[in-house]
């Protein structure tokens, strides 16, 4: 058995209701992600169609650069890194953007854009803001609770930190910010010595009349002209994107020379695919550059002696760390970066890390544990709890003290209740039914499950016909793939329903309809309003999503349900003795696929008709 001395330190304990008080305070908690990315690439996909293509460029009415625009558009793509990235002054990044779309009203195509960017912005700075708010609060709240610092382990055993600052490396990320830095000046430095080029050749070049052989939806475009001192014909091959594609036998003035340099006539050249190209990789670079920082960074705490600390239930597990207070369930779900322990051998303590899944047993069950520093603070979190090794003969595996977690700081609350594990005993907060759980069926509100796949078909529809891209690709391929993938996910976000009974579980989704017996159910767990069903063998499948959290169908409790499925799946005795009350509507199923095939016919249809 292992020694007891030293003892672990001790902590200020973490209770039911100060977990209840940091989850108030932690507002807006589920805004926190890296999902805001979407908002400004929405933006910039939206000013880009807006702007479309120029009509024609011609020495009458050239087409010029606009540099106002490549900056606002530069910056739309540097927020979304930033967003990506999830630094902590992120916050401040929609401030910064919204005296730029002000001043620059030339940045954009036109007002609707720019008040819907603007709009934008004033949004995302609000959710930042509340996030930020959010967590500074519950923060304060923390370290007001956590009060004087408490030794490390190490530090009272007399020993030196094994998770010292200089001990952390980041050479790799590095060398690799570095190198997408210097590629992104490359980038930028090409395009623009490119563009210098153009414009110095189309100085001393002929203006001449081409004659357009072919062209192609995709801009391409082969061109015939001659020089006023030559008498034989030429034939070149230019990139025409312009919002009307020339036509067989159109005539379009050009820039030529006798090198058989060939430029369309008040088309300058645009190296704004090189300035996008040099922000993507030079923001990655500082992304790299900024992590590898931030891992030297993270490890200055374990410098001192000690740190505040909470006495905390851990529950772990082979990937993340699942945090609660002393009484009741996990409330925080910890990201794991490194594992060490500390053996039980005389003399100064040995620090070993964990390279291997399985060299130490996971417990089973619940054990307290300190937890250093606590989320959202400036340094890596601490989880050390006591930990023995499993009853084995291997030498190389020998009992331990207390085994150290190093967590980020970043923290994922897990919700306002407990979601349902699998097993049970993992979940001591949900209670054991008395006898078999009722047999249920759950499915979204009927009316907004049968028009969902009807009203997805009819708007989808609509844009296919209001399209005016007719080619291959903006007329047939991009409808049939985007347009199927949204189906299906709106059909599987409000079309769904669900049956627990006798029989097992039985799940529709909209289009598709999946039972598992119950020998083949593992467990379940609730998720953000969504019920997910482990199969055994590693698969699974679910229903519902944050959709449901707002409609809130009748009787329907994502926890309540996993935690029916999850006792029903661990033993007979607690499995439905019945059937449910209405069984699944095959009707819809045969709808939705009946309306999604119309889809794909006027699709189709549609692009026919169009080139044909």
């Amino acid at each position: 058995m292992p020694s007891t001395d030293p003892p672990l330190p001790s902590g200020v304990p973490f209770t039911a209701d100060a977990a209840d008080r940091w989850r108030a305070a932690r507002t807006a908690h589920r805004w926190d992600s890296r999902w805001l990315v979407l908002l400004p690439l929405g933006l910039c996909l939206f000013a880009m169609v807006r702007a479309g293509l120029p009509a024609v460029c011609s020495p009458v009415q050239p087409c010029e650069q606009n540099w106002a625009e490549d900056l606002v558009a530069v910056a739309l793509l540097a927020e979304a890194l930033v967003l990506l990235a999830r630094p902590r002054g992120q916050v401040l990044v929609p401030y910064a953007l919204l005296p730029m779309v002000w001043y620059l009203p030339e940045g954009l195509p036109d007002g609707p854009s720019r008040w819907v960017v603007l709009l934008g912005q004033v949004l995302l700075a609000w959710l930042l803001t509340v996030v930020e708010a959010g967590r500074r609060r519950a923060r304060q709240q923390l370290v007001d609770l956590m009060g004087p610092e408490a030794p490390y382990p190490w530090t009272a055993a007399g020993g030196p930190s094994p998770f010292a600052a200089d001990l952390v490396r980041p050479t790799g990320r590095r060398v690799l910010g570095w190198l997408l830095l210097g590629t992104a000046v490359l980038l930028l430095g090409l395009g623009l010595y490119r563009q210098a080029v153009s414009d110095e050749r189309a100085a001393g070049a002929q203006l001449v009349q081409g004659t357009v052989l072919s062209s192609d939806d995709a801009g391409d475009t082969t061109l015939r002209y001659r020089l006023p001192d030559e008498a034989a014909d030429r034939s070149a091959e230019l990139d025409v994107w312009w919002d009307v594609t020339p036509q067989q036998g159109d005539t379009l003035p050009l820039l030529a020379d006798q090198d058989g340099w060939v430029r369309l006539a008040g088309d300058p050249y645009d190296p704004t695919v090189w300035v996008m190209a040099a922000t993507l990789t030079g923001g990655a670079g500082l992304i790299a550059l900024a992590s590898a920082a931030r891992a030297v960074r993270l490890r200055r705490g374990f410098d001192r002696p000690g740190a505040p600390a909470l006495r905390v239930l851990a529950h772990p597990t082979e990937s993340d760390e699942l945090v609660g207070p002393l009484s009741g369930a996990p409330l925080w779900k910890l990201s794991t970066q490194e594992i060490r322990s500390r053996q039980d051998e005389a003399g100064a303590p040995d620090h070993v890390e964990e390279d291997e899944e399985e060299e130490f047993a996971y417990p089973a069950d619940p054990m307290e544990a300190l937890l250093y520093q606590g989320p959202d603070g400036e340094f890596a979190q601490l989880l050390v709890r006591s930990w023995e090794a499993d009853d084995s003969s291997d030498v190389s595996r020998p009992p331990v003290d207390w085994t150290a977690v190093v967590c980020t700081p970043d923290v994922r609350p897990r919700g306002d209740r407990p979601s349902a594990l699998a097993p049970p005993a993992t979940a001591p907060t949900t209670p054991i039914p008395a006898g078999p759980v009722q047999a249920v069926r759950w499915s979204m509100p009927a009316p907004v499950r049968l028009a969902s796949g009807p009203v997805a078909a009819l708007l989808l529809g609509f844009a296919v016909v209001s399209r005016s891209d007719h080619g291959w690709w903006g007329g047939l391929l991009q409808p049939l793939m985007f347009g199927v993938l949204a189906f299906v996910g709106m059909v599987a976000a409000l079309g769904w329903q669900a049956v627990v009974d006798r029989r097992g579980v039985w799940v529709a989704t909209g289009l598709t309809c999946r039972q598992a017996d119950w020998e083949d159910v593992s467990g379940a767990k609730a998720e953000n309003g969504r019920v997910i069903i482990r199969i055994r063998g590693g698969g699974e499948f679910g229903f519902g999503n944050w959709v449901t959290r707002w409609l809130r169908p009748r009787g329907y409790r994502a926890e309540d349900l996993a935690s029916a499925v999850a006792h029903a799946a661990a033993a007979e005795e607690h499995r439905p003795t019945g059937r449910a009350a209405g069984p699944l509507s095959y009707r819809q199923l045969m709808a939705n696929r009946a309306v999604l095939a119309a889809y794909l016919l006027l699709t189709v249809v549609t692009f026919l008709n169009a080139r044909f």
